[in-house]
């Protein structure tokens, strides 16, 4: 009977990872979707009103993506330069490692002439854009793939234990 037990709370167990890791990659998509529609609206405000950066970090966009910038506001308002607050905050967004550099990295872009910003958040807002659609477009096959994993890994435990 315990056996059972076991074998059934070693199932339950792989599902809630299953529900964990496919939840995380949503989060890291809302994130990307949400970051790519802010950078175009501040590409756009960098256009077409000349608007500081400074005065754009502060301003809200959206749920998903409001702690970046107020973490990077929060720390160009302490005195630090522009490329650290954005390499800061950027480091603490939910996505892979290679995502947080590639968009880290983009702060050292950010002080400049209007083209050169623009250019630079055009860019940015183009690869999440991007790496967003890769992974719509993988999300069914890696799902299939997590629960196939996830599951037989759980399985082969319960077995081996029971």
């Amino acid at each position: 009977m315990l056996r059972w037990l076991g074998a059934g709370l070693i199932l339950a167990s792989a599902f809630l990872m299953r529900r964990t890791l496919l939840e995380t990659e949503r989060r890291a998509q809302r994130i990307r979707r949400a970051l790519a529609g802010a950078l175009e609206t501040m590409e756009a405000e960098v256009r077409l009103l000349l608007t500081p950066m400074p005065a754009l970090l502060r301003r809200t966009y959206g749920t998903e993506e409001d702690l970046f910038f107020e973490r990077a506001s929060r720390e160009l308002s302490r005195g630090g330069s522009l490329e650290d607050a954005w390499a800061h905050a950027a480091m603490a967004l939910p996505l892979p490692p290679d995502e947080r550099w590639n968009f880290a990295g983009l702060g050292g872009r950010l002080g400049g002439s209007e083209e050169s910003v623009c250019a630079a958040l055009t860019l940015a807002a183009s690869q999440l854009r991007r790496r967003y659609d890769e992974r719509e477009e993988q999300r069914p096959q890696a799902e299939r793939l997590t629960t196939a994993l996830c599951l037989s890994a759980g399985l082969l435990l319960a077995i081996l234990l029971a």
